[in-house]
């Protein structure tokens, strides 16, 4: 998949939207933009999502935000966006890929792993105790947050 990604410096109310999709707090989003590389991306010139990265300390670096539009999921965008990622990580010296995300994200979850990473902790009580509101996923009212993480190499580059 031939996606294209521009950096974006401004959030225009798409942007904004497809953020709220996969964090839903706009407060908690305000946490990592300022300090991240927020990229759109186009699909046969069309916005077709965002991704969000957050260089961390130790050589880590997280995919703080990924949001593909609800029409164009499950066509290989977020696949190609975590490609992206690794890739990126490798090129800028990073050493590891990080994402943190809702044990109730049942989709993202096999996302993350079919791309490589792996779940290495549990926070419990995460979403309870850092959002205002109560998010219900799948069902389920979600609670826990879960990283996951993969070791950056040179191997990792267009993979």
């Amino acid at each position: 998949m031939a996606l294209q990604y521009e950096r974006f410096q401004t959030v225009s109310p798409a942007i904004r939207d497809l953020l709220l999709q996969a964090d839903p707090e706009w407060d908690q989003v305000m946490t990592y933009l300022p300090q991240s590389t927020g990229l759109t991306l186009f699909w046969q010139r069309e916005l077709v999502g965002v991704l969000v990265l957050t260089v961390r300390p130790h050589r880590v670096l997280e995919i703080t935000n990924l949001s593909v539009i609800p029409a164009k999921q499950r066509r290989g965008i977020g696949q190609a966006a975590i490609r992206f990622a690794q890739q990126w990580g490798s090129e800028h010296g990073q050493t590891t890929l990080r994402v943190a995300t809702g044990s109730t994200s049942l989709g993202q979850l096999y996302l993350y792993q079919k791309c490589g990473l792996r779940i290495v902790a549990v926070e419990p009580d995460y979403f309870t105790h850092h959002y205002s509101l109560p998010i219900w996923e799948n069902g389920l009212r979600l609670r826990d947050r879960l990283i996951l993480t993969q070791a950056l190499s040179p191997e990792n580059q267009g993979s």
